[in-house]
């Protein structure tokens, strides 16, 4: 939470909440993705200007980079690779995920593979299919693990070693 920014609050308009920070790829704070208990959400500023979830913290290249579909799945995954290695998140979830990761697609293509892991549900399935055609054929990994909805459920289970093993591991998205 510390590296991302990401905070918990006890009162949102009289309800704990989670607030995730969201800034322009070169580091300006411009909204906050605010998230009650009951999974609804609001925004604080404008997310629009922003890149993905904790892109400002990552060089502009390297070896490999995650996607997730949410933030906490990002600080799920990054903190089971110790926090060592780039992870960023859509901001508007798998229905907003091909138009984040195509707004950002010069600076995913900086790196010589993207890992999408989005949920294991229908939403997350689709969208890795959508997402999957914007890169060069091969540079596409999916990460998958199974016996959870997504990464945070494996971390809270204990499963940080699996977590990494799905992300060395990834497949590479092929189209149907």
């Amino acid at each position: 939470c510390r590296k991302f920014g990401y905070q918990v609050v006890d009162d949102f308009k009289g309800k704990p909440a989670q607030i995730a920070p969201y800034h322009t790829p070169d580091g300006v704070l411009v909204g906050q993705k605010v998230r009650s208990p009951d999974k609804t959400f609001c925004v604080l500023g404008s997310i629009k200007t922003a890149g993905l979830f904790g892109q400002h913290l990552h060089r502009s290249d390297g070896k490999w980079v995650v996607v997730t579909e949410g933030e906490i799945d990002t600080l799920s995954v990054s903190q089971a690779l110790g926090n060592k290695w780039p992870v960023v998140s859509v901001p508007n979830g798998a229905q907003g995920a091909k138009k984040a990761l195509a707004a950002q697609l010069e600076w995913l293509l900086g790196f010589d593979h993207v890992i999408l892991w989005f949920d294991q549900d229908d939403a997350g399935r689709e969208a890795v299919e959508e997402c999957g055609g914007l890169f060069p054929p091969g540079r596409c990994k999916v990460a998958r693990m199974s016996g959870f909805k997504d990464a945070n459920d494996a971390l809270r289970a204990g499963k940080a070693g699996d977590i990494v093993s799905a992300v060395w591991g990834a497949r590479t998205w092929r189209p149907d």
